[in-house]
This record gives structure tokens, C-alpha cells and sequence, in this order.
């Protein structure tokens, strides 16, 4: 019924017992501070956690003076050659016998002098392999041309040499195979109210870099984005936070961290002798409160890589992250399309049960044990959450939208645990561990192919075939069935067209509208006080003005992050849909 973290079933017994999946970073703009974020990277990778990262601008927390910039021994390097030195020193680390590598989100915000290196930086390989097919091809057709052979071999030997350049320019893995710059980093490019206003405008810088990530995301699946002026009306922690981890499920400050762990969805559905579905409502509400105790009681044994950190989590912020998983399985058996008024409908009647139930308990623990350190510094920050709970000095309570809109000045928020309690992680290995679903996430596939690596050298894989139970109570026909197993998908199959009800609600991923995705994903933020881990994955033909609208429709609906995947986008992809595109 609840599911701990990774990190937390990974290393409960490890050496380094590290049970936090990931944490915020930061450094100020001096070579101490600059080389203790790159230790502590390389430390945190080696307590199994992943790492975010945020370059702000000058005046914020996480700024480093741009590219070129005068100091007084001579210019700087900026922040995009720190960034390499984290990627690169954190590339592979032995922990338990085992090497592993860092994970990282990069963010930075739009205003620094720098953006333009930032959003480009994960194009580099790509451009790289253009230009060396490009060579190539010279070569070949030089080789097979009447030319003298004198002239062959000098134009051969200045050919040999460009693409040499190109060869060991730079970013080459441990093994020596080439590798795309920050390859073990998601990036993010931080977008306030501010450059939407500019966008509206028709502001050129703004409509300038809008188009480039459009593009760079398009090609790349980089960036995507995090919407910090969304991500702080919303936060009881707003005025603290930076950015998210590698996942984007948690905004977190420096040194604090996520400590995740999911319910599963299905495991509250029976049905009943008529058939029907019934959910067990009460038994969902004390598993929440217990996942909730136990969230808590990690942080108190955890072990951590920095000092910094430790203070942080137990003794500041004690921020946990319980989330859900299994919800299209849900739908499934509900018989719910996934792209319809009914499901959004459905999501506040789950998860107004979980959030309100997680801060009951949270404000249990707190008259208990006490809430979390930074509690005096946020309890009068009204964020509109409906699932907190105030009260007036005639003891009159108030819901957090009650509160946010009130203009009583003598409301007091109930003390917590903790200062953030809620989030939506992708759950993609827990998730099989418990078979089911991934988070709020439709099937990428009926049929899908997963791949997975023997060991973190990522020098041996195995693929795993993982079909879809739910397909058997449908009985399909063998050829239905063949379909279904080439395709990932129900399109096209005689059971689609003769029980259509029960098609839509079987739709993989790339079948849903992106709206759809948006809207979903904004209905279950209304309940989730941190942030949700979300990609939309679209069809290899997905367009880069549809990107555009895709993000700014996530814009408008108060999402906290977004980002997209276009099939086929990247060469090496960790799940095909289907035995086609696993054969492609």
C-alpha cells in the first residue's frame, strides 16, 4: 500500500546509509565556495544522492559571475566551466563496491549573462556527430575521386585533422567513448512572471531565447523548464527555495532534501459482488498517516554526506515527499478515460483524502514532537493550499484558500513537521517493484521493452519485455494481441472498435492530447504543496511551435515545471514502445 523511496530500500542496510533520494546545492561567487559545491557534489553522489543545482543572478543566492568577467587575477571561467567540473569529477564513484554515477539538474536563471551557453550546452554532441558525418563523407568521396594522389593525400591529412579536433575536443567518459556535455544532468532554465510579461510584449531578447528552447528541447529533449514565480505562490517555504532535484518533484532550498515515498493507488480498489468498484477511503487515510511516520523517522536516521546537510534536514526544513503511483491503473479499472472532465474529477476526490490526511498527521507530529525548526519563519505564509489549517482568535477555523483570501490579521496556521509534506516523484523503478503504473503518468506503452543495465558502467544492458496486466481480462484475439505487442497500443485492433468505452481509457501516452497532460498534471498540483515530476511525451513528428505552446500553456495553468520528450528524439532510449520501435 506505501512504497519507501529508492534511495531508502537501496541503502536502508548500505555502508554509507544515505536514505534521501536527492538533494539542492549552492555556492556564492568565490573559488572556496566554488570548490566545496564540486566536493560536495562528488560526497553526495557517494551517499546515493542526486543533485540540484542553480545558477541565479547577481543578487540572488547561487550566482557566479559570467564568462570572461573581470576579477582581480584575471577573467572568470563562469559558471558553465563549474558546472563541467561537477558533471565531469562526479562522472563515476565507487560507493559499496559498486561505481555509480552523478545525477544532476542544472537550472539557471534566464537573466544571467550566461543563458546562451547554458540552453546550448547539451547540443554539443549533436553537433559534434553532424560534423563528423560530414567529414567522413569528404573523405570517402575524396578517396574514390580522379584527383592526383598528391592532392588526395594533403586535402585527406587536413580532413584527418579537423575531425581529430572534433574528436577530442572534449567530454569523454571514463571508458573513453564520447559522451554529450552535462550527460548526466537534466537542465532547466528558470522563467519568472517577468520574461512572460516581456514574451507578451513581443520583447526581443525574451521572444529570442523563448524560440531557442523551443528548439534546443525539440532536438535535444533540453531544456525543460521550472516556473519559479509559480512554484513560490504556492510554497509555504517560498522565500528559501532555489530549485528542484535532477527529477523536478521537490523545490528545495540549499542543503535540505527530498525524502520520498509513494501509495499505491490500486491497493485501496476492489470490487464488490455486483461488480462494481469500491474504494476504501478509510484504509487510504491511515496508510497516508502512517507513510507520514515513517517519512519522518528517516530523516532522523539518515546519514548524510555534509555536516550542512544534516543540519538542514533534521533540524531546519524536514521536508518529506509522499506521492502517489498507479493512478492509470486506476483509471483502468474504472474505466476512466485519461483525457476527460471525469478524471479531473476524479483527482480531487483521491487526492483531497491524501493531502489532507498527510497535514493531519503532519500537525500531529508537530504537537508531539515539535514542528520543524524553520516553523517561526514561515507560519504566517499564506499560499492558498486548501488542505492547511488556520484559526482566528474566537477559534474559528479556515481552510488555506479561506485564509490566503481573508483580511483577518489574527489568523494562526496550525504548526507542522514539516514545512513541505507533499510531491509527485515519476516512481518509474518503485513503480515495477510494486507493478504498477508510474505516478499520474499514463502508459507510455501497453507493451513496452525497458532497458536495464547490469552494472553502473552502463557497459552491459538487458532488455526486459514488461506487458500490460491489465490486458488480460480483455480477452484479445491473436491478431489483436500481435497489434498490441508490435504497436504498445489498442489502435487499430477489432476489440477498439467494437468497445470503444474501454479503448479510450486504455491510451498510451503519445495518444493523449498535450492539453491533456497539462490540465491533469495542474489538477493533482492543486493538492501537492512541492512540485510534481512531469514529461509529456509526444510523437516523433511533434512540431517546435507545439513545444512552445505546450510550455506556455503549462505557464498559464500554474504548473511549478515542465518538460517534454519527442520520441526518437535521443539514440540511446531507456523504454521502447512496443517490438517495433524496439527493433527501429
Amino acid at each position: 500500500k506505501f512504497m519507501p523511496g529508492g534511495s531508502i530500500l537501496a541503502n536502508c542496510d548500505h555502508g554509507t546509509r544515505g536514505l534521501l533520494n536527492c538533494f539542492v546545492l549552492s555556492a556564492e561567487d568565490n573559488i572556496y565556495d566554488i570548490t566545496k559545491l564540486v566536493s560536495d557534489a562528488v560526497l553526495t553522489t557517494k551517499f546515493r544522492g542526486g543533485v540540484g543545482i542553480n545558477i541565479g543572478i547577481e543578487g540572488q543566492k547561487g550566482y557566479i559571475r559570467s564568462k570572461g568577467a573581470a576579477f582581480r587575477d584575471g577573467r572568470a571561467l563562469g559558471p558553465c566551466a563549474v558546472l563541467d567540473m561537477v558533471s565531469e569529477n562526479s562522472k563515476k564513484i565507487t560507493t559499496g563496491n559498486k561505481a555509480r554515477r552523478g545525477a544532476f539538474l542544472f537550472s539557471m536563471n534566464w537573466k544571467h549573462p550566461d543563458i546562451w551557453e547554458f540552453v546550448q550546452a547539451k547540443t554539443q554532441s549533436t553537433i559534434d556527430a553532424a560534423a563528423t558525418k560530414a567529414i567522413i563523407e569528404q573523405m570517402a568521396q575524396l578517396v574514390l575521386s580522379q584527383r592526383p594522389q598528391a592532392e588526395k593525400e594533403q586535402q585527406l591529412k587536413a580532413l584527418h585533422s579537423q575531425l581529430s579536433a572534433i574528436w577530442v575536443e572534449s567530454h569523454l567518459s571514463p571508458e573513453g567513448k564520447r559522451d554529450r556535455r552535462w550527460h548526466n544532468a537534466n537542465i532547466s532554465v528558470q522563467l519568472d512572471d517577468d520574461f512572460f510579461q516581456r514574451l507578451d510584449q513581443k520583447d526581443e531578447q525574451a521572444t529570442k531565447l523563448w524560440d531557442a528552447i523551443a528548439q534546443f528541447a525539440h532536438d535535444t529533449a533540453d531544456p525543460g523548464l521550472l516556473l519559479i514565480d509559480n512554484a513560490k505562490r504556492r510554497s509555504p517555504i517560498r522565500d528559501f527555495v532555489t530549485c528542484t532535484n535532477p527529477c523536478g518533484e521537490i523545490f528545495l532550498p540549499p542543503n535540505s532534501a527530498c525524502n520520498l515515498g509513494s501509495i499505491v493507488i490500486t491497493k485501496f480498489v476492489s470490487r464488490n459482488r455486483r461488480g462494481e468498484l469500491e474504494i476504501d477511503w478509510a484504509g487510504l487515510a491511515e496508510t497516508v498517516e502512517i507513510a507520514i511516520h515513517f517519512l519522518d523517522s528517516v530523516l532522523d536516521v539518515s546519514e548524510f554526506a555534509t555536516p550542512d546537510q544534516k543540519h538542514n534536514v533534521r533540524h531546519v526544513f524536514r521536508q518529506l515527499g509522499l506521492g502517489i503511483m498507479g493512478w492509470a491503473d486506476y483509471l483502468k479499472l474504472a474505466r476512466i478515460p485519461y483525457d476527460s472532465v471525469e478524471h479531473l474529477s476524479e483527482v480531487d476526490r483521491w487526492a483531497r483524502v491524501i493531502a489532507e490526511s498527510a497535514y493531519r498527521t503532519s500537525e500531529a507530529l508537530a504537537a508531539e514532537k515539535g514542528p520543524c525548526g524553520i516553523w517561526q519563519q514561515i507560519k504566517d505564509v499564506r499560499t492558498g493550499n486548501v488542505f492547511e489549517q488556520w484559526m482566528d482568535s474566537e477559534g474559528n477555523r479556515y481552510n488555506g484558500e479561506e485564509a490566503l483570501h481573508s483580511e483577518r490579521q489574527d489568523l494562526e496556521q496550525t504548526p507542522r513537521r514539516n514545512s513541505t509534506v507533499l510531491s509527485i516523484a515519476p516512481t518509474g523503478s518503485i513503480a515495477q517493484l510494486a507493478a504498477c503504473s508510474w505516478a499520474f503518468e499514463p502508459d507510455f506503452g501497453l507493451t513496452v521493452w525497458k532497458q536495464v543495465f547490469v552494472d553502473a558502467s552502463q557497459n552491459q544492458q538487458n532488455w526486459v519485455q514488461i506487458l500490460n496486466p491489465y490486458l488480460e481480462e480483455m480477452n484479445l484475439t491473436d491478431s489483436d494481441a500481435e497489434i498490441v505487442k508490435r504497436t504498445g497500443s489498442l489502435k487499430g485492433t477489432e476489440f477498439s472498435k467494437a468497445h470503444p468505452e474501454i479503448a479510450n481509457s486504455f491510451k498510451i501516452a503519445r495518444e493523449i492530447p498535450p492539453g491533456w497532460h497539462i490540465l491533469v498534471q495542474a489538477k493533482w498540483q492543486d493538492w501537492i504543496d512541492s512540485s510534481i515530476s512531469k514529461t509529456i511525451n509526444l510523437p516523433a513528428q511533434a512540431t517546435v511551435e507545439e513545444i512552445k505552446d505546450i510550455y506556455r500553456l503549462a505557464q498559464r495553468a500554474g504548473l511549478k515545471g515542465v518538460t517534454v520528450y519527442r520520441s526518437g528524439t535521443l539514440d540511446s532510449e531507456p523504454i521502447k514502445v512496443g517490438t517495433e520501435e524496439k527493433q527501429s
